[in-house]
């Protein structure tokens, strides 16, 4: 029902909550929904990738169980979200019964089509994990969680015939609307495409809906098609096709441009074969935004250098990490310029308390300002958002402005930060 879909990469609830990263992800898309929402109707939904090792592994060294480490995460995380002052609609969680009853439909579909099947084949075993991991998870012969020395081993595995999509897979990077550098790469990972083996020999995942069987499905399995399941009706059910809506924009990391949305692409191409869907690829337009590093380096708790998004006032962060660089781009965090946007907002707020009414308006500029904005708004282009309306703001500053004009200063900027209006 709503004009635009604009849907962020959801997060997987590990026990280090929220970090500065996750913030420039969903605080920065959150004011770019703010400023379309004022022409028109936005979906913004959210959810948890929630099953996975992180959380099993911690359970497992702590004599706790998988589930309760998994939600108490998720509430971290949905405190965190509500302290930036979002407006994303929660709708799933993946480990929820309702989720994984949609996950083993799919894996029931797929295998009455023949694009589920079950064969001995030799694939990468972790002895510290106690399950068998993709390609990608291993680096340099070790696996990239635990750093335990990788063996291959012969095992019996549940695969997703990927390759009988390869074709197609490759032919659509010629005109769906993707970084260039992520066709580049998907091209490259499709001339070296095997079947995807999507068992896991581990507790916390979904269960692989064949009877006897104990083992779980690749948690990539659970993320390949939850942008489906956020469009439903009031009962979780499926929604006649005809109702379903491409994703509009997508949003997240370069690190998922092979094997998530190679994955998200193929189930959805599968889900159009069997009539579930009207688009033959799930997102109409991808973009990543950049990395936020401290003093040069990406954080990690290893170095020391990560930044705590709970440590900052919501709004001057939201604008701080809009004014680093270009969307696309990132930059790196220093805490003193910070302290600009602080004072800018102040001055901003004072200027626009002082509006009078009939004042003679100076700031015949605000309609050319909202243009500007806009424009920069639709390339990503925070930064100029930022620096656009301080100029605006340096231009009028001594002059008394009305208090429409004051009104619509306040409207946009309440977008980038949204605790400034009174």
């Amino acid at each position: 029902k709503d004009d635009f879909y604009c849907l962020v990469m959801f997060p997987y609830p590990s026990g280090d909550g929220l970090h500065v990263g996750h913030a420039y992800n969903y605080a920065v898309v959150d004011s770019y929904c703010r400023w379309r929402r004022r022409e028109e109707s936005v979906f913004q939904p959210f959810g948890f990738d929630s099953f996975g090792l992180p959380a099993e592994n911690y359970a497992k060294k702590h004599g706790l169980e998988p589930k309760d480490v998994t939600y108490k995460n998720i509430d971290k995380f949905r405190g965190q979200i509500d302290r930036m002052n979002t407006q994303f609609e929660e709708r799933l969680i993946t480990s929820d019964e309702s989720y994984q009853k949609w996950t083993k439909w799919l894996f029931t579909k797929l295998k009455e089509a023949g694009l589920a099947y079950k064969k001995f084949a030799p694939v990468n075993y972790c002895p510290g994990c106690e399950t068998v991991l993709a390609n990608e998870q291993v680096k340099e012969e070790k696996c990239e969680r635990c750093g335990s020395e990788v063996e291959m081993k012969e095992l019996n595995q549940w695969f997703f015939k990927i390759t009988d999509y390869k074709e197609r897979l490759i032919k659509n990077l010629d005109w769906i609307d993707y970084p260039e550098h992520t066709k580049k790469q998907q091209r490259h990972w499709l001339e070296n495409l095997n079947d995807w083996c999507v068992s896991r020999q581990r507790k916390w995942g979904c269960p692989i809906p064949v009877e006897g069987e104990e083992d779980t499905l690749d948690t990539f399995v659970d993320s390949s098609f939850y942008y489906l399941r956020y469009l439903t009706d009031s009962e979780g059910e499926f929604l006649p096709k005809e109702d379903y809506k491409q994703v509009d924009l997508y949003i997240g990391g370069n690190e998922h441009a092979c094997m998530h949305l190679i994955y998200a692409r193929f189930i959805n191409m599968f889900l159009y074969d069997q009539g579930y869907v009207t688009e033959e690829e799930p997102f109409k337009k991808l973009i990543h935004q950049g990395m936020i590093t401290k003093d040069g380096t990406k954080m990690s708790k290893s170095t020391g250098n990560v930044v705590n998004p709970d440590d900052y006032d919501p709004d001057e962060l939201r604008m701080y990490l809009m004014f680093i660089g270009h969307y696309f781009d990132g930059g790196d965090w220093d805490d003193s310029k910070i302290k600009g946007i602080r004072r800018a907002l102040g001055k901003w707020r004072r200027w626009i308390d002082g509006a009078v009414d009939g004042a003679v308006d100076g700031a015949v500029e605000v309609d050319k300002l909202e243009k500007d904005v806009d424009g920069f708004v639709e390339s990503f282009k925070f930064n100029k958002v930022i620096s656009t309306m301080s100029e605006f703001y340096n231009k009028n500053k001594d002059k008394k402005i009305n208090k429409e004009t004051a009104d619509k200063f306040e409207q946009m900027i309440t977008c980038f930060a949204p605790g400034f209006k009174k």
